[in-house]
């Protein structure tokens, strides 16, 4: 109990850094902001695979992986995420350092449970260029930052010893904001219309997995996992205001009423979502699994902030991954009980941009090093694509450095001498 208290201890105090941008995408304007992954490292080395599942690791994208937890698991993960922005007549860099989750994970007996904090959302960008429609010389300055995070409490029941079940309910919350501006030429001030909103409520999610040994020393594992629509409870603000270009001061506010528009309190949704995933394995040695992942984004929508060249349908993603290990049992060899993990994806994203789809694809590869005992730490790198110069979108290049630790309860044992 001293562990899990000093635990939750450093938990409290680390909530304010998810107070974070974990995003540099133009894309992240639409919904309510890129959707981050919400696994481990280790999954997201093998590609975002959610349906392995261990006794000693946190499947946080899967509850009823809970239900084979064997070790108390405490489980931090971060990142440094270095993005090119390319169109066809330019190109920059952004570059982002985050924390990815922070999570507790204990088994209980006839149950296992876990908790934790992890962003859900994130908006960070700044556009801007000229308005080559118009005869006037317009400067416009599309920006916005903010995002939602996502606390969440964790429930896996084992069935029998080769069946779980498991819940998770969320609790979501954040703030979003978006600035529209534009300058006239040979004006130094401009005018600016933000947008603001406080963002909050729950959703669920419900998952089943099996895992099945076949002649000992083979596991066939399988797993699915259902998200309902979600309401989320959302207060919105809206002012108009001047700012010099030169000085960036911005003045003259003025706020404006939503009441009678019936836009000062909305409810965006959460779409619905579904995962469905299969693996087989040699216990220790290797895995190779496969996963669809389906998003019933068609229907959201945000009455508040509503972009005219954004629409969106149903997200899809498959994802293929795995592991091996050369020896693990190895005394002599360090290298042989490494953890190698691979994985693809190939994503198509719920946004579309002039009617035009948006698509991901990206590979991965970790190495899980063993820290002693059950602990270890899990070091990646992710390159990934998104979006094509050639059809008129902005080409996001993206690599991304992620490293994830997990500390099991044997680690905290302190050692005896006589």
């Amino acid at each position: 109990m001293t562990r899990i208290l000093a635990f939750l201890i450093l938990f409290l105090f680390n909530v304010p850094i998810y107070a974070q941008n974990t995003s540099a995408s133009p894309y992240s304007a639409s919904g309510l902001g890129e959707r981050s992954f919400s696994g481990t490292q280790a999954s997201r080395h093998m590609g975002g695979l959610d349906v392995f599942t261990d006794s000693i690791h946190a499947n946080l994208n899967n509850p009823a992986g809970y239900g084979f937890l064997k070790a108390t698991t405490y489980s931090i993960g971060i990142n440094y995420t270095n993005i090119n922005l390319a169109s066809l007549s330019e190109s920059r860099n952004s570059d982002i350092a985050s924390i990815d989750y922070i999570a507790v994970s204990i088994p209980a007996g006839k149950f296992s449970f876990g908790f934790g904090l992890l962003p859900f959302t994130s908006v960070g960008y700044r556009v801007e260029g000229n308005d080559d429609t118009s005869e006037i010389q317009i400067f416009n300055r599309y920006e916005g930052n903010g995002g939602l995070n996502q606390a969440y409490f964790s429930v896996g029941l084992p069935l029998t010893s080769y069946f779980a079940i498991g819940s998770t309910l969320n609790y979501n919350f954040g703030n979003l904001f978006y600035r529209t501006g534009q300058f006239i030429e040979g004006i130094d001030n401009g005018t600016f219309l933000s947008n603001e909103s406080s963002v909050s409520g729950f959703s669920f999610q419900f998952s089943a997995q099996a895992k099945i040994p076949i002649q000992k020393k083979y596991t066939f594992q399988a797993m699915y996992s259902f998200q309902p629509i979600g309401r989320l409870d959302s207060r919105n603000s809206r002012v108009f205001s001047t700012q010099s270009l030169s000085t960036e001061i911005l003045t003259d506010f003025v706020q404006i009423d939503l009441t009678s528009s019936g836009i000062e309190n909305t409810n965006p949704n959460l779409s619905s979502m579904s995962r469905i995933g299969v693996g087989y394995g040699q216990n220790k040695k290797w895995f190779l699994g496969v996963q669809y992942n389906f998003i019933k984004s068609s229907n959201f929508s945000n009455k508040f902030f509503e972009r005219k060249n954004i629409s969106y349908q149903d997200a899809k993603k498959w994802i293929i991954g795995g592991y091996f290990i050369p020896n693990y049992a190895s005394f002599t060899n360090f290298w042989s009980k490494v953890v190698y993990r691979f994985g693809f994806r190939n994503e198509q994203m719920s946004t579309l941009v002039n009617n035009i789809p948006l698509t991901e694809r990206g590979i991965s590869f970790g190495l899980g090093l063993p820290l002693g005992g059950l602990s270890n730490v899990n070091v990646g790198l992710e390159i990934s694509q998104r979006g094509q110069k050639d059809l008129g979108l902005i080409q996001e290049s993206i690599i991304s450095l992620r490293v994830g630790m997990s500390l099991n309860d044997i680690w905290f044992v302190k050692r005896k001498y006589n």
